[in-house]
């Protein structure tokens, strides 16, 4: 009977050789495939973050993407987000009608206020005069002339329309384009 304490007989020298190469053989190829599994896991990520990055962007920045791909805004307004490219907001509007000398005119005072971080230009105004089906019976520019707002800024402007048309119901104030500036005619 063997006695539980007693240790293992030690194989021979000879024995032991192949044993302990085996076990290096192994502990090697286990390194490679946990390498292996590491470089596939990372190739799987660096995909994932490659097919996410546009999409995780296009959220992220909306106003530069906007900016550079203009169409793009449809987008934003399908995803119910209002994207400000111009940092500048039109706050307090008053729309007033008069009568001066024997003639209707409206006067159009309000506020522009710098919204981002920088120090922004104000571009032109556009102003739209709407009939009750919402078709555009009017519509003249306006530059406020006001330097670049700081962040946080704001400047006031005030216009004024002699003889506007019978049929304007609703007014549109929005900043102009490029190709509308200086343009102070109907639709």
């Amino acid at each position: 009977m063997q006695d539980a304490t007693a240790p293992e007989p030690v194989p021979k020298t000879g024995a032991i050789h192949p044993l302990i190469e085996a076990a290096r053989g192994a502990q090697k190829e286990f390194r490679l495939r946990r390498r292996a599994r590491r470089v596939q896991l990372a190739a799987w990520a660096g995909l994932a973050v490659l097919t996410l990055a546009p999409a995780i962007g296009v959220l992220a920045f909306p106003e530069q993407v906007v900016a550079a791909v203009p169409g793009s805004i449809g987008l934003y307004g399908w995803m119910g987000r209002e994207v400000n490219i111009y940092g500048l907001e039109i706050r307090k509007v008053d729309l007033q009608h008069l009568i001066v000398d024997g003639r209707k005119v409206i006067a159009i005072k309000g506020e522009l206020t710098n919204v981002s971080s920088t120090e922004r230009k104000i571009p032109w105004l556009r102003f739209g005069l709407r009939s009750k089906d919402n078709a555009e019976v009017y519509h003249w520019t306006l530059d406020t002339e006001v330097r670049p707002l700081r962040p946080g800024e704001s400047t006031s402007f005030v216009t004024r329309l002699a003889s506007p048309p019978d049929a304007a119901r609703n007014l549109e104030i929005r900043f102009a384009r490029a190709d509308e500036v200086g343009s102070d005619n109907g639709p």
